[in-house]
């Protein structure tokens, strides 16, 4: 069964602040939401055209019903309530991936899709970044924000703490192939439209860039984050 406050609560969701008063978000599909068993996220309730097995909390309903609380043109037969996490304790000794102003729900899922895809799960992203728990975020993911720890901080504080080596991505910089990625390090990317700041410019210790072969003015972001983290992965392995 589903309710109009339900309906109306689910709805609120996909924007930040009621994400943040209410302290949940949303997932959708089955396979995400399987992902959740696996995870220590605590889910407050399931609804869902099929039989699932695991959750206390499920309400089967229509697909009628299903397509009110959808945030997709073509439902995925399972919706979730999720509570918000406390926020994770930072910890600057650890390998991290820095997102300076990410304002591309799609960039910023895809992002920590990838980089959980080569071990590293603390993202460490600016307070002007998108909220990662957007349902776009989420479902960018394909569960891998249920396996990353995800702070937002002021950036410059952050660096100015972390005694880590960090690296930043430029259009001009040492070439990535010509150097080998610190077992435990900070990689720092800005915005497709801006790149990093100047303030984060100035304690960066190493200038980056991917070294191309045509006059391309630039990569896509998370195609770029897909590079370094691949290179930081074959630096340490």
């Amino acid at each position: 069964m589903l309710t109009n406050n339900e309906i109306k609560l689910i709805n609120s969701l996909q924007r930040k602040k009621e994400r943040q008063n209410n302290g949940l978000f949303i997932v959708e599909g089955i396979k995400m939401v399987e992902e959740l068993t696996q995870s220590n996220f605590t889910v407050r309730k399931v609804f869902s055209t099929v039989e699932m097995e695991g959750f206390k909390q499920l309400s089967l309903i229509t697909e009628n019903q299903l397509s009110k609380i959808s945030q997709f043109s073509t439902p995925n037969q399972v919706l979730a309530i999720v509570e918000i996490p406390s926020k994770p304790v930072i910890d600057y000794n650890q390998s991290s991936l820095i997102l300076e102003d990410i304002n591309n729900p799609g960039n910023l899922g895809t992002i920590i899709r990838t980089a959980d895809w080569f071990g590293i799960n603390q993202i460490i992203c600016s307070n002007g970044s998108t909220d990662c728990y957007s349902p776009k975020v989420v479902s960018s993911t394909m569960g891998s924000i249920f396996r990353s720890k995800i702070h937002y901080t002021n950036l410059e504080e952050f660096l100015s703490v972390s005694k880590l080596t960090s690296y930043g991505a430029f259009l001009k910089g040492k070439f990535l192939s010509e150097i080998n990625l610190s077992k435990n390090c900070n990689i720092i990317l800005g915005s497709e439209s801006h790149g990093i700041s100047s303030g984060l410019e100035k304690i960066i210790d190493q200038k980056i860039t991917i070294e191309g072969i045509t006059e391309a003015e630039s990569l896509n972001l998370s195609i770029a984050a897909g590079i370094f983290c691949n290179h930081y992965f074959q630096s340490n392995r």
